[in-house]
Order: C-alpha cells, then sequence, then structure tokens
C-alpha cells in the first residue's frame, strides 16, 4: 500500500502524523515539512469536555522519525491528485495512498504597494526567524506602529517595553477579535504597564536554534507557526527608559512614505510631530489625515490560509477566506486528499456545530489534526470517524496581559442575531472579568479572564443548553454558587 503522507510542520500536521504512527502502525506514513524545526504539543491537560491547555514546543523534525512514520526536510512544490503523488522541491515525486494538508497560513499583508525601502521596516510574526527578526528590530527602535485587532497585536503590545507604542486599530475598542469592549476596557490599565509585572506564569520550554543555512526565508516561504507565548524568553525592549502605548481608534492606513521629503508640504505642514532633526525610518499616512513617525511597523493583520501551492491543476473547492473547504469528515473536494487546520475551511451542517466556528487557533490546529487523522484510519478501515467529532463548542484557554483568558461558545455573540440575546457582566478590576451569553435562559456563550473555576461548569452549561431562568440576573454574583448546584 502507498504510504499516508502529511505536508506540514505545524501542530496540525504533527499532531495528525503522530496519531496515525500509533494507531496504523502497520501502515507508513510520511510527514513533510519545510522547516528543521515543528511545533508539538507539551503538558496536554484537558478540563471539562473540551477545554484544552497545552504548551507549544518546538521540536527538531529529525526526532519524530519512528519504524512507520518517517520524515522529509523539503518544500513540496505540486500535487498531481489524478495520479495520487506529490513533488518535493528536490524533484522527486511521492505516490500516496491518502494525503492530509496541513500547511497552516501566512500573516495577512498591509494591502499597499510598498517600495523596498520600505519593506525593510515591516514586520510580520509569523515563526522563529520573524519573531528574533523583529526583536532585533526593536532594540534599536524608540518608537513603533502596531497595526491590528487580534491576538498577536494584543499579545506584541502587552510583550514589549521601553518603547513608544502607536496601537491602530479600525474598531472602538482594542483586541476586537476575541474582546468585546468590557474585556477590552478591563485591560486597558495594562497597557501602559511592563510586562513582567503582571506575568502570572513563568513558560518553561525547550528552545532550538534554527540551522543558519535554513534560515533564511521569503514571506512566501514561512516556517510553522510559533505558540501563543512567543515572546517568551525573548527581551523584547526598546530604546528609550518607559513604555508608552497611544491608541488611534477607527483608522486605517494609506500611505506609508520612506522619507520625510516625500510626504507633501501641505500634508507635512500640519504635523506638529514631524522634524528634519530627527528623522523616522517611514511615515504613515491614516485616513484621518494624521501623519505617524515610527521605527518600524508591526503588522497583526490575521492571516491567509497558505495553499497557494496545490492549487494549479486541482480542483479544490474554495471557501470565501480562500480555505480548503473539508466536509465534516475533514475531506476536500478531491479523493483521497484531506486538509486541517489553518490550511482549511470547515464548512459544516450549523446543526452539528451550534457553538462552534472557526478561528485559525492553537487549540482548532490540535482538534483537527487529531479529527484528520482519526477519519483516515476510520475510511481506511471502512468505519464511521462520528465517534471523534467534537466540535460542538468552541473552545480556546490562552493568555492576555498576563491573565489566563478563556473563550467558550459564541463568546461574543457569534451567530446570534443582536436582539436574540442578552448579556450578564461582572468584573472586579484588576483581577477578573466574567460574561456570559444568554438566549431563552440557556448559555450559549461565556468569556472568562482571571477565573479558571468555572471553565468546566459554563462548558457543561453550554453543552446541555441547562435552563437557567432560575437564576435570573444573579447568575454571576458572588452570592450564586453555580459549581455547588452541579456537584
Amino acid at each position: 500500500m502507498k504510504p499516508i503522507i502529511i505536508v506540514g510542520g505545524g501542530i496540525a500536521g504533527v499532531t495528525c502524523a503522530k496519531i496515525l504512527h500509533l494507531d496504523c502502525q502497520n501502515l507508513d506514513v510520511i510527514l513533510i515539512s519545510a522547516s528543521p524545526l515543528v511545533k508539538t504539543i507539551a503538558n496536554l491537560k484537558t478540563f471539562g469536555r473540551s477545554i484544552d491547555v497545552f504548551d507549544v514546543a518546538e521540536q527538531n523534525l529529525d526526532d519524530l522519525q519512528q519504524s512507520n512514520l518517517k520524515v522529509r526536510l523539503n518544500k513540496v512544490i505540486a500535487l498531481d491528485s489524478e495520479q495520487h503523488r506529490i513533488q518535493l522541491d528536490d524533484g522527486e515525486w511521492l505516490p500516496y495512498s491518502k494525503l492530509c494538508l496541513c500547511t497552516g497560513a501566512k500573516p495577512q499583508r498591509i494591502p499597499l504597494e510598498c517600495f523596498q525601502s520600505i519593506e525593510k521596516y515591516i514586520r510580520y510574526i509569523r515563526d522563529t526567524m520573524t519573531a528574533n527578526d523583529f526583536h532585533k528590530m526593536l532594540q534599536k527602535s524608540k518608537k513603533i506602529v502596531v497595526t491590528g485587532n487580534g491576538g498577536i497585536a494584543l499579545e506584541a503590545v502587552y510583550a514589549i517595553d521601553n518603547v513608544e507604542v502607536v496601537w491602530l486599530i479600525k474598531s472602538d475598542s482594542f483586541g476586537s477579535v476575541w474582546l468585546d469592549a468590557g474585556a477590552s476596557k478591563f485591560f486597558s490599565d495594562f497597557l501602559h504597564k511592563n510586562s513582567q509585572s503582571n506575568s502570572k506564569t513563568v513558560s518553561k520550554r525547550a528552545r532550538y536554534e534554527q540551522d543558519p543555512k535554513h534560515s533564511k526565508q521569503s514571506y512566501d516561504e514561512m516556517g510553522v507557526a510559533l505558540g501563543p507565548d512567543w515572546y517568551r524568553g525573548l527581551e523584547l525592549k526598546g530604546k528609550t527608559q518607559e513604555k508608552k502605548v497611544s491608541l488611534e481608534k477607527n483608522v486605517e492606513i494609506v500611505m506609508i512614505y520612506s522619507k520625510l521629503e516625500s510626504i507633501p508640504i501641505s500634508k507635512r505642514s500640519s504635523q506638529a510631530d514631524l522634524s528634519e532633526k530627527d528623522p523616522w525610518n517611514v511615515y504613515i499616512e491614516l485616513n484621518n489625515g494624521k501623519i505617524i513617525g515610527c521605527d518600524m511597523i508591526l503588522v497583526g493583520y490575521g492571516v491567509v490560509p497558505n495553499n497557494q501551492v496545490f492549487l494549479p491543476g486541482n480542483d479544490f473547492k474554495l471557501a470565501s477566506d480562500q480555505g480548503i473547504i473539508v466536509d465534516h469528515e475533514m475531506r476536500t473536494s478531491l479523493v483521497d486528499v484531506y486538509a486541517a487546520g489553518d490550511v482549511c475551511s470547515a464548512v459544516w451542517d450549523p446543526n452539528k456545530t451550534p457553538y462552534w466556528f472557526q478561528m485559525r487557533t492553537w487549540t482548532q490546529a490540535r482538534q483537527m489534526g487529531y479529527y484528520a487523522a482519526k477519519c483516515i484510519q476510520s475510511h481506511l478501515q471502512s468505519t464511521d470517524p462520528e465517534i471523534y467529532f467534537n466540535f460542538e463548542v468552541f473552545t480556546h484557554v490562552t493568555n492576555f496581559f498576563g491573565f489566563r483568558s478563556t473563550f467558550l461558545g459564541l463568546f461574543n455573540g457569534q451567530k446570534l442575531l443582536d436582539d436574540q440575546y442578552k448579556i450578564l457582566c461582572s468584573v472586579t478590576p484588576g483581577k477578573e472579568y466574567r460574561k456570559v451569553i444568554l438566549k431563552d435562559d440557556r448559555m450559549k456563550g461565556a468569556i472568562l479572564i482571571g477565573n479558571e473555576n468555572l471553565e468546566e461548569t459554563f462548558e457543561f452549561l453550554i453543552y446541555n443548553q441547562t435552563d437557567l431562568s432560575r437564576f435570573g440576573d444573579l447568575l454571576l454574583e458572588d452570592i450564586v454558587d453555580i459549581e455547588d448546584f452541579f456537584d
């Protein structure tokens, strides 16, 4: 039998390969990675039914080699789905019986045409190399601009010190990809604080240096993505004596200039902070007319699926976000080709995923990689993988501003109309933020910041759709011990 091939050394790919190696020891499995370092799960703990907490560790690709698991350090340059084979960058064609694409995603770029003189001051954080590159440039910086409103921007603004930060966001509150206005306000007190002053956990993990001969990468050749605590172990400090953060709300970048003299005089004259005596590396013009000079731009616009190499000559169905569409058993539109993680788009029956949606998180990459392996195994054995489907409720645990932050179900009312639900909130400034989404007296989603005690209980309430009318608006009050109710 031809081998099962998994392409991609990120969480989804490595998880898929490991599960197939363990469960299908009579079959040959090949993991292909473009990077000598792969991402793996460490210290996995599962709370409740599907609340996974784990560390993301780097591991040398060769360390994964087993009797029935082979590894290849190559890039895939072509897919011939009709002949069931892929081509590597050394020209070799590898045949497969089943193929799983786990090539992740690439950072979304600034939608502007930039000259090379400007590009060298723009940074995208995606892998070990780009994080180290950002670290080196930050050491030379007095002022940087962060643009984006997702996890990378949140983590970066928290992690960096001794630099002036101008944070550009398109909405009224920061972190809106994850946080509602209340949670954003809760974190606002920590914007200017040193990242170490509020660190409640210390992350310990193995670290590896990438071999210099593999270190040069273009934007299109980025390695496997970093974990949610990518800044641990990096001393992210600029050249100033203190940290200062300012927000520019409801703005977008409309132009980037490489030199002060490139800015039209009519626009320059009204900008008080532009000085020819102390020029910046780049100047950013916003849609509100403001022009900001800085040493570097950090872009955190989210990601786009990394699937371009597989598309020519293959009739993949793609979603509107350009992800490869997979069905509820992780199959693409091509026979014997599966996909998992950020590269795919889960277009599933909403009745099977009532409180789940795709956000391309680490948690979902692990879940999809695991489930894809189970689906491949089940299809080879002509069995039903339904028992392994575990995507009814969205769960994600991370750290923002040093606080454990847990997101459950439709935590910001996703998939619900505004007039269909109500919100209950409880805030202890500087310590804890709790929010639940209720519809017809049943919990649909929740955000818990700084509170681990209610995670399993709230997940249970979402899964089981328990009638909570007896609690009324007191559900989050300290006088109501909802945990004891379910003991």
